[in-house]
């Protein structure tokens, strides 16, 4: 409910910011505003006021809102109107700029909008990114698939296109978008190309996290295994045969380099290390995400509960989102894996969990599953806080700084919408509708995550309707560019059919995009 909540707050933001743009307009040039809606109110709305020539309300649709101009064809469809005489406040009886301008003026708020948050932002809480040359100084470690685009662990990414990219997020951004990624390994520079196929298995299968910083081995650990396991839960992974490894990219390394072989794996197992014999398979793999999954090791003061099972012991229990464990039974609990022991070792019984919940410290009573589990599981900020810099800037210096920010997202836009028209790279299969943006979305309330999403939002809506579409902000203008340049007006009965058009193209997209993330929706309960 929380994601949902914030989605509608995100959209209702947007929606009425670039349709007061509109209508401001509008206003400025003496168009009458027969109706400013946030949402669509096809067949009926949910609240409606009529407020002197303009009727305001609220439609039951989320799919974007409207403003209805006296003598203009738009996505109300209504050209009734249009058989009449023209009036002085018709839209269509205004100088084209004078149209133009009203066309552009949503687009113009959203800019606008971004930039004011980003000021706001910059010049309260400061300019934060996970800063590249932090999480790869000692290289990076990538997925199967980078590997297989010509990648290597440990690379470091010295730019992308002759271009060094300082937030990190941005330059795996870059790579995707990029053609030339120059990386250094082992001391030297060398060249990948990425294909358009490449970069297509990499969105469908690995996304922007195919990109990692390195794990230090020591911080992680074995979370379960299947049955008939050498391995145990908490084991702790050290190295194979006669070396250890600093790295967990390392491990697995060199597991590929002794695929089909019987090999000795050093385990920490209760503070002892002891070597364990497994077969590597012919993938160069042990069971990794099928039959053992490793986790994280991290501490409990950067971890917050962001997940809790439906029926399990810590809903009973009264665990809420958010709060933070400081120990067990009155003993203090340093991190995940010796929490999760202490648990497993306590099937069945009841254990006084010390909680931080809103800045006060609780304890609460659970009984643990006979499985040995709480049905809880925890969002670290360890390393976001360890990679993370942070600009602290004036208001004078994050004014700039703001309009950059926003420049460059509007260019991104761009380059990802070549991507998208790239047939090879499959990037328009992840093209997401409300539904799947809403899922990413964080499942507790952050107004610094909120206002920055939403300025990111409001440069992709103003991206989205600058597209010469019928339809879009973009269509109209640019019919309207067309007419300042050639002195001809696109005829009325032309324009009807022209929005009829693009209403269909943008419906039918927005059908595709929003029944992909229901059945994905669909899917993901039903497993």
């Amino acid at each position: 409910m929380i994601q949902v909540a914030q989605i509608l707050f995100i959209l209702s933001v947007l929606v009425i910011l670039h349709e007061f743009g509109h209508y401001i307009a509008a206003k400025m040039f003496k168009v009458r505003v027969e109706k400013f809606y946030l949402f669509m109110d096809a067949g009926f709305s949910l609240i409606k006021k009529k407020i002197g020539e303009t009727e305001w309300g609220i439609g039951w649709l989320p799919l974007g809102g409207y403003v209805k101009l006296s003598g203009m064809i738009d996505e109300s469809m209504d050209t009734e109107q249009m058989n009449q005489e023209p009036q002085p406040w018709e839209f269509r009886s205004k100088p084209a700029w004078q149209r133009l301008i009203i066309m552009l003026g949503g687009i113009i708020v959203n800019v606008i909008l971004a930039w004011l948050i980003f000021t706001i932002m910059y010049a309260t809480v400061g300019q934060k990114f996970i800063a590249t040359e932090k999480i790869q100084e000692n290289g990076l470690a990538f997925g199967e698939v980078g590997q297989k685009a010509g990648f290597k662990n440990g690379d470091k990414i010295l730019s992308v296109d002759g271009k060094f990219q300082p937030s990190f997020n941005r330059m795996t951004l870059d790579v995707l978008l990029g053609d030339n990624v120059e990386v250094e390994r082992n001391g030297e520079k060398v060249d990948v190309i990425l294909t358009d196929e490449m970069k297509g298995e990499i969105i469908s299968k690995e996304g922007k996290g195919f990109i990692t910083a390195r794990k230090d081995i020591s911080e992680t650990y074995i979370d379960s295994v299947g049955a008939n396991s050498a391995f145990k839960r908490f084991d702790e992974l050290v190295g194979i045969g006669d070396k250890k490894f600093k790295y967990f990219d390392e491990f697995t390394d060199e597991l590929k380099e002794n695929k089909g072989k019987t090999i000795d794996v050093i385990v920490r197992r209760d503070g002892k290390e002891l070597v364990v014999s497994t077969k590597v398979d012919n993938d160069g793999k042990i069971g990794f995400n099928k039959t053992i999954f490793v986790s994280s090791n991290y501490e409990f003061k950067n971890a917050k509960i962001d997940e809790i099972e439906e029926n399990s012991a810590a809903e009973k229990a009264g665990i809420e989102f958010g709060d933070i464990i400081t120990g067990v039974n009155n003993l203090p609990i340093n991190n995940i894996k010796d929490f999760k022991q202490f648990v497993s070792n306590n099937k069945n019984e009841k254990i006084n969990i010390g909680v931080i919940r809103d800045g006060v410290a609780n304890s609460i009573t659970a009984t643990v599953s006979k499985k040995g589990k709480l049905g809880i599981d925890f969002d670290d900020k360890t390393a976001e806080k360890k990679y993370t810099k942070i600009n602290d800037l004036s208001f004078g210096q994050a004014v700039p700084a703001a309009v950059k920010e926003s420049w460059a997202l509007l260019v991104y836009n761009v380059k990802q919408f070549k991507l998208i028209l790239r047939p090879k790279t499959e990037a328009y299969k992840h093209v997401q509708s409300p539904i799947g943006i809403a899922r990413r979305l964080p499942d507790t309330w952050n107004w610094e995550f909120i206002w920055n999403f939403t300025a990111l939002f409001s440069i992709g809506l103003a991206f989205m309707n600058l597209l010469p579409i019928p339809g879009l902000d973009g269509g109209h203008a640019l019919f309207t560019i067309v007419e300042m340049i050639t002195g001809r007006k696109l005829s009325d009965k032309a324009a009807g059919y022209v929005q009829t058009a693009g209403m269909i193209i943008l419906l039918t997209l927005m059908a595709l995009t929003f029944g992909k993330d229901i059945y994905q929706l669909v899917v993901d309960k039903l497993l």
